[in-house]
């Protein structure tokens, strides 16, 4: 009994132990799991607010955007060169005005159906429609037309400069030659949409819920296709075995989670559950550098931060108060106590290096300026001002910069201002157009596409992403006179003269002008610069 009873222990005991090996061992990580998988796991920033290309709005939208779309052509994130996108190759026309793009024969969509002329016809129609009001739409508007149809002053999309001679030649026909028209046809806007997607349900063509971009299956065109959306947690878009260059594409999936809190996407990044990051926290930048300094990437970034002011909102009303206000910011400091990334102060709303182009130091700090202003503005001393929001977001950076602006102006001028927090699709859902919910909000730009362009035409009257309510002729006028100068050069310093014009009336205050920092696992292979702020995500692989 003894022998057995001995060895009936010795059983249990081994089975006990091998139950408990798991347990024991190091858990692979969610990163080594996707290395050795082609899993590559992002940090997206923020919940993206649409997978709808004609209606989505933000960065964060548009990095997942980047892998599930993909338009005529693609460009090289770091030097922006043009390449072969959907449409295999172009010409142009000796005159400048109009490309002609011949499509993939093999092009698909990713439920197999064909892509050809009539699918980027009906979606250059939709992207301009009045009815659907796409904010981005204006982005087009150098094609002949577009703007008049956008507007309603055409109605006849046949006017518009768009023809399909057959089911795979497209011609675009532009009102006066644009240089970087090229380059503007791998924004969001430009991204072709799957017309029986869209209708499913009878929807009308002024239906901007989008629901159908949240149906199972989403049916796109890029190198990925969507797989699961779930709404805070994550959206996982698997390689598309449709897509006509599938074959090169060596990721099995991207995982993008969307999180507000650069601390908790950095402990993530720690734990190896990332690759990368969308940002670094601030605390954390000098550690990086010095002891990890492969994993943090600084890279040049198109960005423009600024702070949008309510100008149909008193005392926003008045000029001068919005001016007082923006030049009592101290850039200089917050760029060298708080950002510390490569940032620089603004002094206009454009960065530097957009096409050769220079922005006018137009809003330098000056509190002796400020403080006349203000007093001329009917509050000396800041006394009589009304206590004012501001308005941000719940991310370290954005914190940081409102309650040192915060400071300033109470400090500087005598005005109280108080900081409310929002999440990053109510904030835009707040400075709609239509809405206007603000007294003044954080507001960032990064360019759509390279040419200043991008940011000045934000401000023209009925741009779908003004948020700002300032509509001035004289500023139109002045946008309109730059895009009939004969030369590049004359361009360029007509559209100075606007953005000069622009800053002297300050529907915004410019804080810094940017740069980005993430973290990027080892492991990760073909991630570049990049300045626009998208990557090519069908160039990116991983090695363990």
């Amino acid at each position: 009994m003894l022998s057995r009873s001995r060895h009936f222990i010795v059983v249990l005991l081994l089975s006990l132990a091998s139950l408990a090996l798991p347990s024991c061992a190091k858990r692979e990580t969610t990163v080594a799991h996707g290395n050795r998988t082609g899993i590559l796991h992002v940090g997206n920033g923020a919940e993206p607010q649409s997978l709808d290309p004609h209606l989505a709005g933000g960065t964060v939208d548009h990095n997942v955007l980047s892998a599930l779309y993909e338009g005529l052509v693609t460009l090289d994130e770091e030097t922006f060169a043009p390449g072969a996108g959907a449409a295999e190759r172009w010409e142009v026309s000796p005159d400048g005005l109009t490309y002609t793009f011949h499509l993939r024969r093999d092009a698909q969509w990713s439920n197999g159906d064909p892509l050809t002329a009539r699918d980027w016809m009906f979606s250059f129609r939709r992207a301009l429609s009045p009815a659907l009001g796409s904010e981005y739409k204006d982005a087009l508007f150098p094609v002949k037309n577009a703007e008049a149809f956008a507007r309603g002053r055409v109605t006849d999309f046949a006017q518009v400069g768009f023809r399909a001679p057959d089911d795979f030649t497209l011609e675009i026909e532009l009102a006066q030659p644009t240089a970087y028209f090229l380059t503007v046809l791998r924004t969001n806007v430009c991204f072709p949409v799957h017309a029986p997607s869209v209708e499913r349900g009878g929807a009308r063509l002024d239906d901007r819920t989008a629901k159908w971009s949240r149906a199972a299956p989403l049916v796109s065109n890029g190198p990925f296709r969507l797989r699961e959306w779930r709404d805070h947690r994550h959206i996982a878009a698997e390689k598309n075995p449709h897509y006509w260059d599938a074959a090169r594409v060596r990721l099995r999936e991207v995982v993008y989670y969307p999180s507000e809190s650069t601390q908790n996407q950095e402990l993530s990044f720690r734990a190896g559950q990332l690759h990368t990051t969308w940002d670094v926290p601030l605390s954390k930048l000098d550690a990086y550098r010095k002891e990890t300094p492969a994993l943090l990437r600084v890279e040049p970034y198109f960005e423009s931060y600024f702070f949008r002011f309510n100008t149909t909102r008193a005392p926003f009303t008045d000029a001068r108060v919005r001016r007082a206000l923006a030049l009592a910011i101290d850039r200089d400091a917050i760029v060298k106590n708080i950002l510390r990334g490569g940032q620089t102060p603004a002094h206009a709303l454009t960065p530097p290096g957009l096409a050769s182009y220079t922005p006018p130091v137009a809003l330098a700090s000056d509190l002796a300026a400020a403080k006349k202003l203000l007093a001329e503005a009917g509050f000396p001393g800041g006394r009589g001002f009304p206590r004012t929001e501001l308005t941000t977001i719940s991310s370290e950076i954005n914190q940081r910069i409102a309650e040192a602006v915060q400071q300033m102006w109470r400090r500087d001028l005598g005005i109280e201002i108080t900081i409310i927090q929002k999440e990053f699709k109510v904030l835009l859902q707040a400075i709609d157009n239509a809405v206007l919910d603000f007294a003044i909000v954080r507001g960032r730009w990064i360019a759509e596409y390279p040419d200043p362009l991008t940011y000045l035409s934000i401000f023209t009257a009925g741009n779908g992403v003004n948020g700002t309510g300032f509509a001035d002729p004289a500023y139109d006028a002045l946008i309109a006179a730059a895009a009939r100068e004969p030369t590049p050069a004359a361009r360029l310093a007509a559209l100075q003269r606007a953005e000069t014009h622009l800053l002297e009336r300050t529907p915004i205050a410019p804080i810094y002008w940017g740069s980005r920092t993430t973290l990027v696992a080892s492991s990760v292979r073909g991630w570049k610069n990049s300045p626009l702020g998208f990557h090519n995500y069908k160039d990116v692989w991983l090695e363990p």
